[in-house]
């Protein structure tokens, strides 16, 4: 029985982050590298420097709008994981089948790592900190009222 609830709430944990940027992805499409980076630098032993040059710049160019668009879907990933993450934690807290909770709790806390690993370096150093304290506080109230309430009560297992 417990090998059960611990697949359970694994898979649950596993699931519910690609459930979030599949979701995501079916909305607000990740970019393509090959939508952005047509050009071919293929120049032989002839070529001039010249074109050398002209190549690398559209290259340069090609791979600003692709950095663009990638943290554009970053930003709406983290904007989509952050509070789906957070209302997996806080639901898992609270329900009273201890697999699904489990794994609510661990999937939000993926989502929310996830969400936040492909945009952590366009953020500002405060909005890291208020989010990383805000993160910490939601989860020492969850294992505050649910792990030490949990204590106290006979019934608990």
């Amino acid at each position: 029985m417990l090998a059960r609830q611990i697949a359970i709430g694994f898979g649950i944990a596993i699931i519910f982050p690609l459930l979030v940027y599949y979701g995501v992805s079916t909305f607000y499409p990740p970019p393509k590298t090959e939508d952005f980076i047509k050009t071919n630098c293929a120049l032989g032993l002839e070529s001039t420097a010249e074109q050398r040059r002209e190549c690398a710049e559209k290259r340069r160019v090609e791979g600003h709008a692709y950095n663009a668009a990638a943290r554009e879907f970053s930003r709406q990933i983290v904007l989509f994981a952050t509070p789906l993450g957070v209302a997996a934690i806080l639901i898992g807290a609270y329900l009273p089948l201890y697999a699904i909770g489990t794994g609510l709790i661990f999937g939000g806390i993926f989502a929310v790592a996830f969400g936040y690993f492909g945009y952590w370096q366009h953020l500002e150093d405060w909005v890291r900190f208020i989010s990383l304290l805000i993160g910490f506080a939601i989860l020492l109230f969850v294992g505050y009222r649910r792990v030490a309430s949990a204590r106290g009560s006979p019934d608990t297992p």
